[in-house]
């Protein structure tokens, strides 16, 4: 600061060159052109649009100040410039999570996770132990358990019982679309044999329970979609002040850790907890990454009563570092529920429904989507898509169409997450309606939920035809991955990078090895490059969320937002991408995880 306060002084301007020249020091030093740090001799990955590889980068402030040859950068070092000698490794831009439930995890802090335990065994013996753990809790929550372990009508309510019968308990399944409830809480509810399936919605019943007391039948204890609703309406929400302990938890956990300094998180709610935990982050300072948010809209709400919340809403958050920007939607289900929407029926419709022609269905009715979208994009909100089935995407494709022709054409970037399946004459509409695609790559291969649900639901030919990726890169569709926090667990992209280059994952654990015939590649010709997997997770990312000029990309003016490597997955082994760790990880010039010695 002495240096800068005196040199407008011609006095003193003199005397600094003199000393200068005489220690021999960098010109730089005088114009007030160092660096607060310089990353030297090391492969930077720019992921600009002229594929540019530089040997080092110089930052100052929150600002990326030089990109260039390791000799220039040199001449930005002067007194108190961190310098870090790269030795050859790989630098990136911060990665870019399109889609992740980044709030949820307060779930982890607060709830019984079941992720991972893989038996219904293990299931409730994590129940009872973190509802002995938590007597004074009203209601028993958690997430986690997976449709494999308890295919068909889902796990029962007696089940759960067996675990915790003294209070309501409800779970989530990894997906986040069905809902395990105890015969407490479905009384809470009021759901019985006589409770009707609600509009968008699966009560899954025990078989042969139909009777003149249950004409329905009688529930199972698995609420999937919409009928979830039943229950967790039910459910007190976290406070303000456990969300931001879930917050914390996950840039130190996960977003630092995996390198991921910008996330759109795709769930949010009016004056809700969870909004109020990400502007109190935002707004003092404590948040590490850089977040985008959409507020859900469910077809039952009146739209224009709903969408006026929205933009009030908006409004309150429009800091740098966390904004409310789009609306999420949700088409369909998942395949495991049976409640994606297909073009054609489920192969095992006529053996589980009864119905031979049953195909899932919308949760969206045509006409509605259409208003909708074109009431959502005409208040200036992006449209965000969740969409599994077939059918599902070609109908928020049209209610897309409609929109674009109801308002005109205009940078408006919408985007369809998930797409499982997607019938291969639509993949042009994605290209001319400027949609983006927002897929989870770490979910390209044959795992456990391949071959005990997709292959048995969808039937094979089907099943083998899941996850294009490679023809929205062929006809230059916007490509932004992402992982789905907490579905995919844990996050970190480099897996993601390997799955979509190589679609399949070496070392994949099944819980129930599949038998040969089932084993292999999942759909190899849609394989993409590492150097596509890099720009879904940076630059296309950025430019999917209106950020292309702050982030994205290592460039002269955006902010410095980067992460070291361990190896150089540009050119290894791509089996052994997944193995590659992030060393450090700068958000906006601070150090947020790693250390400089690596």
């Amino acid at each position: 600061m002495l240096l800068q306060k005196r040199h407008h002084d011609p006095l003193w301007v003199g005397w600094i060159l003199i000393i200068a020249l005489a220690l021999s020091m960098p010109i730089a030093v005088l114009a007030g052109e160092t660096a607060d740090a310089v990353f030297l001799n090391g492969k930077i990955y720019t992921v600009d649009s002229y594929g540019t590889v530089a040997q080092a980068v110089a930052v100052k402030g929150r600002l990326i100040s030089f990109v260039g040859t390791t000799e220039k950068a040199r001449k930005l070092i002067g007194i108190g410039t961190e310098v870090i000698d790269l030795h050859g490794k790989l630098l990136l831009p911060g990665f870019i999570d399109s889609h992740a439930h980044a709030s949820a995890t307060v779930d982890e802090l607060y709830s019984v996770q079941l992720y991972g335990l893989g038996s219904m065994d293990a299931y409730l013996k994590a129940v009872v132990e973190f509802a002995d753990g938590h007597p004074d809790i009203e209601w028993i929550q958690g997430a986690g358990w997976s449709n494999t372990v308890a295919p068909g009508i889902g796990p029962l309510a007696t089940k759960l019982d067996k675990a915790v019968s003294d209070r309501p308990a409800v779970i989530s399944s990894e997906d986040g679309h069905s809902v395990w409830a105890n015969s407490k809480a479905l009384k809470v509810a009021g759901i019985t044999g006589k409770t009707p399936d609600p509009d968008g919605g699966v009560i899954e019943r025990l078989p042969n329970s139909v009777s003149p007391s249950a004409p329905y039948g009688v529930p199972a204890g698995t609420l999937r979609e919409n009928a979830t609703d039943l229950v967790w309406k039910y459910v007190p929400d976290y406070t303000v002040q456990q969300y931001e302990d879930g917050l914390l938890t996950y840039q130190t956990e996960y977003a630092g850790q995996y390198g991921m300094t910008t996330v759109f998180d795709p769930s949010g709610a009016p004056n809700s907890n969870k909004v109020k935990a990400f502007e109190n982050m935002a707004s003092s300072g404590r948040l590490t990454f850089t977040a985008r948010q959409a507020l859900t809209l469910d077809p039952r709400s009146p739209l224009v009563k709903t969408l006026a919340s929205f933009v009030a809403e908006r409004t309150k958050h429009q800091t740098p570092l966390y904004r409310i920007i789009a609306v999420k939607f949700f088409e369909d289900g998942v395949v495991e529920g049976h409640t994606a929407y297909l073009e054609e029926p489920y192969a095992d419709a006529k053996a589980y429904y009864h119905d031979p022609n049953y195909r899932g269905f919308p949760l969206w009715k045509q006409e509605a989507l259409n208003k909708a979208f074109a009431a959502v994009d005409k208040a200036g909100f992006q449209i965000h898509v969740h969409s599994i089935g077939d059918a599902a995407t070609h109908a928020t494709l049209d209610a897309l169409e409609y929109a674009r022709r109801t308002n005109g054409k205009h940078d408006w970037r919408p985007g369809i997450t998930h797409l499982q399946l997607v019938d291969p004459a639509d993949y042009a509409r994605f290209a001319g309606f400027g949609v983006t695609a927002v897929p989870q790559p770490y979910w390209f291969e044959k795992d456990d939920y391949y071959t005990y649900l997709q292959v048995p639901y969808l039937g094979l030919p089907r099943a083998d035809l899941e996850y294009p990726m490679k023809s929205f890169f062929d006809i230059d569709v916007l490509v932004a991955s992402a992982s789905d926090f907490p579905v995919t667990y844990p996050p970190d992209p480099l897996d993601a990078i390997q799955t979509g280059v190589m679609r399949w994952f070496p070392g994949l654990v099944h819980e129930y090895p599949p038998p040969p015939s089932l084993k292999g590649v999942l759909w190899p010709e849609e394989r993409v490059t590492v150097d596509q997997m890099i720009r879904s997770f940076t630059i296309n990312g950025a430019t999917a969320y209106y950020l292309a000029g702050k982030i994205g990309s290592i460039e002269v003016g955006k902010f410095a937002d980067m992460i070291v490597l361990n190896r150089d997955i540009t050119t290894c082994n791509p089996k052994l991408i997944g193995q590659s760790k992030v060393l450090l990880t700068l958000f906006h010039g601070k150090r947020v995880f790693g250390t400089v010695g690596f």
